[in-house]
């Protein structure tokens, strides 16, 4: 018997073309829509980034403000108590004014520390009050952030009585008059204050006093306001 020869058998593979025109472009187009997404997303993600951080800054300086007013012993003078020191301070003028910033602690050194005091006041000792010198020295600029004008002026919440005004109005400065500014003669227990709080350029044009007072702040938005209050 003969014996067949071997089947030849034949593999034949099938070429593979690449990807259309149409294919490419669809996935261009929608590569380019998921970026253009992430894009917008991204301005209102970082804007929210922006304002927690300023809201986190804003209730630091009033925590700073609080604390400071409240239990400095600093502010105390020889003769006057701290409610006594406080009351003189934002009535003699109508209002008080305090800084909050960050500081070098000298023109040589990269410590930074926090500073917070009275400007142009009459208070306890150096460590309540704020100089021009801890702005700057030497022509160099010491503040290491934003710098904080904290305004402290008679509160509307104050009996009716013991406010300029009948009814009580603010004045051309848009603040709150005592009708006596005699320590003495106020009969209450506590003080009541509005405080506003203004973010002031740290550059070295910065200039601490005012030059027509409370006027130069007549149409400048405070960043926040709030009412507290110091009991005797």
């Amino acid at each position: 018997m003969k014996t067949p020869p071997f089947a030849c058998i034949r593999f034949t593979t099938r070429r593979r073309d690449g990807f259309s025109l149409i294919e490419v472009v669809l996935a261009i187009g929608i590569f380019l829509v998921t970026v253009l997404a992430l894009v917008g997303l991204l301005g209102p993600t970082l804007q929210s980034v922006d304002e927690v951080e300023k809201t986190d800054e804003i209730a630091s300086v009033v925590n700073t403000v609080n604390a400071f007013l409240q239990n400095s012993p600093a502010i105390a003078t020889e003769t006057d108590s701290k409610f006594n020191t406080i009351f003189n301070a934002v009535a003699n003028d109508g209002y008080a004014t305090i800084f909050v910033f960050r500081s070098y602690k000298d023109s040589t050194s990269n410590e930074i520390i926090l500073k917070v005091g009275f400007y142009a006041e009459t208070v306890g000792n150096s460590e309540a009050e704020i100089v021009g010198a801890d702005f700057s020295s030497g022509g160099l600029v010491l503040s290491a952030g934003p710098i904080y004008r904290v305004v402290l002026s008679p509160s509307s919440v104050t009996p009716k009585d013991l406010l300029d005004g009948d009814p009580p109005t603010r004045n051309a400065d848009q603040v709150y008059v005592l009708s006596d500014a005699q320590v003495d003669n106020y009969p209450e227990g506590y003080f009541a204050m509005e405080v506003r709080i203004y973010d002031e350029d740290a550059g070295p044009a910065f200039a601490p006093k005012l030059t027509n007072g409370l006027t130069d702040l007549v149409g400048r938005e405070p960043i926040f306001t709030y009412n507290t209050a110091v009991v005797r």
